[in-house]
C-alpha cells in the first residue's frame, strides 16, 4: 500500500498527538454541576444558588448593607429558592399563569417607578449584569406567586353576617 505525501504527514501528525497524549497527565476531574435541593420533582443546582447568592451579595453592597457570613447568607438563598419553587408548583398546579402582554405591563410600571424608559431600564439591568429574559421571568413568577398568595388568603377569609353587623353597630356607637 502507497501512502503518498498527505497521508504521511497526516500520519506524522497523529503520531506526534498520540505521544504528545501519552505523555500527558490524564485531565483532572472537576465539579461542573450539582444538585443542592430537589423539591418534588424540581432541582436546585449548585450552579442556581451560586448565580442567586452573587446576585444578592451584589444587591446588598449597592445598598451598603454589611454582608453576613457566607454561609449564613448561602443558607437563607437556598431557603428562599426552594419556597419559591413550591410556590410556582402549586401555582403551575392551580392553573395560575400569566401571560406575555400583562408581563410587559408590569415591566413597564416597574421602569415608569424607576423614571425610566423600558428601553432604559432594560440597557440599565442589563450594564448591571442582569440578563433581560431572565429578569421577565422572574417577574413573571413573582407575580404568580403575588397571585397564589392573594387567593390563598381570599380563600381563607371568612366574615359572617354577625361581624358585619357588630361593625356597622361600631361605626354608629363611634359616630355619635
Amino acid at each position: 500500500m502507497r501512502i503518498g505525501v498527505c497521508g504521511a504527514v497526516l500520519l506524522a501528525g497523529l503520531g506526534l498527538s498520540f505521544a504528545a497524549w501519552g505523555q500527558s497527565r490524564p485531565p483532572q476531574p472537576f465539579e461542573a454541576d450539582r444538585i443542592v435541593a430537589v423539591v418534588n420533582d424540581e432541582v436546585v443546582t449548585l450552579f442556581e444558588l451560586r448565580s442567586r447568592l452573587a446576585t444578592v451579595e451584589r444587591q446588598l453592597r449597592q445598598q451598603g448593607t454589611q454582608l453576613p457570613p457566607r454561609e449564613i447568607l448561602e443558607k437563607h438563598v437556598l431557603e428562599r429558592m426552594i419556597v419559591e419553587r413550591v410556590q410556582y408548583q402549586l401555582a403551575r398546579e392551580s392553573g395560575l399563569r400569566v401571560d406575555d402582554p400583562q408581563l410587559d405591563q408590569a415591566l413597564a410600571r416597574i421602569a415608569q417607578t424607576n423614571r425610566m424608559s423600558l428601553a432604559e431600564f432594560r440597557a440599565a439591568l442589563e450594564k448591571d449584569g442582569i440578563a433581560w429574559g431572565k429578569f421577565r421571568e422572574e417577574i413573571r413568577g413573582e407575580i404568580v406567586v403575588a397571585r397564589l398568595r392573594e387567593r390563598e388568603v381570599d380563600n381563607r377569609i371568612t366574615v359572617s353576617d354577625g361581624e358585619i353587623e357588630n361593625f356597622i353597630a361600631l361605626v354608629k356607637e363611634i359616630a355619635r
